[in-house]
């Protein structure tokens, strides 16, 4: 599966490099020796993928080391990234799209954010699909013409980009949709079961998944794996791949899978960032059983070669002390920082 990944994200940073000029690279802000009392993790809401992510790391950052880690839920990135961004908070779960479109301004993300730093490279892939009512009419995405989609999803820009993405997929255009506006995910997912929706985009696997299931069978619907479908996912970072068994997916089902990382910020100490990678390092053990999605939580996933944004020298440190930096890293981190 990662070799297939990989081919998928080079298309993808043929484009990235050549964009990449306006990423900031600047140095750590925090030179301190001192290890905090406390830290936290942005994270989508409850239920989600990214919430059960943050969750294990904080556990398992608190019981290994002496800074207690928390979670702190929000709507998704675009809703914590300022706070990142001034300090308030020094960590957060964020797509490898979230991240170039967050560091640089674009997208949903309206004022760049420079603090903005890879600390590991988390769950990979992470699958996200678009669902609807087991006993819908809806039997391919091409079905969705003239549906009631649920749109926006508030703070999480890249759940959007990749419903559009799955919508170019099948040739049909968001003006063909009934575009009903929903605050996050959790909002789009109570949609679909209440009736107040068609259709919602959202993680595959997670915990939201399995309540909305209990409540009304649901069912994904399958991406057909061909050229053009990978040409335009590697736009966005993303690729086709097999997704295991979950509510409303059969196993081996084509999704869309991407990266998601977990980022920290210039204003973290390097000495801070190095103690947690190498506590969550050393005790992976106990994060992957802590959620089926975390399984792919491994550690050759944690030093990913497709970066959007700088890593953070508090990770590299440790990840070249192990041996898994190379010149590969080096390479897309002079190709990132250009």
């Amino acid at each position: 599966m990662l070799a297939a990944w990989g081919l998928a994200w080079l298309a993808f940073f043929h484009v990235g490099a050549a964009i990449a000029a306006g990423v900031d690279c600047g140095p750590v802000s925090n030179t301190s020796a001192d290890l905090p009392r406390t830290a936290t993790i942005g994270t989508n809401q409850a239920g989600t993928g990214a919430h059960a992510m943050g969750t294990a790391l904080a556990a398992v950052g608190s019981n290994h080391t002496p800074i207690s880690v928390r979670v702190q839920p929000h709507s998704g990135p675009n809703a914590w990234i300022s706070l990142l961004q001034n300090g308030e908070l020094e960590f957060g779960i964020i797509n490898t799209i979230d991240s170039y479109m967050a560091i640089t301004g674009t997208g949903n993300f309206p004022k760049p954010s420079p603090a903005l730093r890879v600390v590991s490279g988390g769950v990979f892939p992470f699958f996200t699909g678009i669902f609807v009512r087991d006993r819908s009419d809806i039997k391919e995405l091409k079905d969705l013409r003239g549906k009631r989609v649920a749109w926006d999803y508030g703070g999480h820009a890249a759940n959007q980009t990749f419903l559009n993405a799955a919508l170019e997929i099948a040739g049909v255009k968001p003006s063909e949709v009934i575009q009903v506006r929903v605050s996050n995910m959790a909002d789009g997912t109570q949609g679909v079961t209440e009736g107040r929706v068609d259709a919602t985009n959202t993680g595959v696997g997670i915990a939201i998944d399995e309540e909305a299931n209990a409540r009304e069978p649901i069912r994904f619907l399958t991406v057909p794996n061909t050229e053009a479908a990978a040409k335009i996912l590697a736009k966005v970072g993303a690729s086709v791949a097999k997704a295991p068994a979950s509510a409303g997916v059969k196993e081996g089902a084509n999704m869309i899978g991407y990266p998601l990382t977990l980022s920290g910020s210039t204003k973290v100490s390097e000495r801070t960032v190095y103690t947690l990678v190498k506590a969550w390092w050393e005790h992976l053990g106990e994060i992957q059983p802590k959620h089926p999605l975390l399984k792919r939580w491994t550690k050759e996933t944690q030093a990913i070669t497709n970066f959007t944004v700088p890593y953070h020298p508090g990770a590299i440190k440790f990840y070249k002390e192990v041996g898994v930096w190379t010149a590969k890293h080096e390479a897309q981190s002079k190709a990132v920082c250009q």
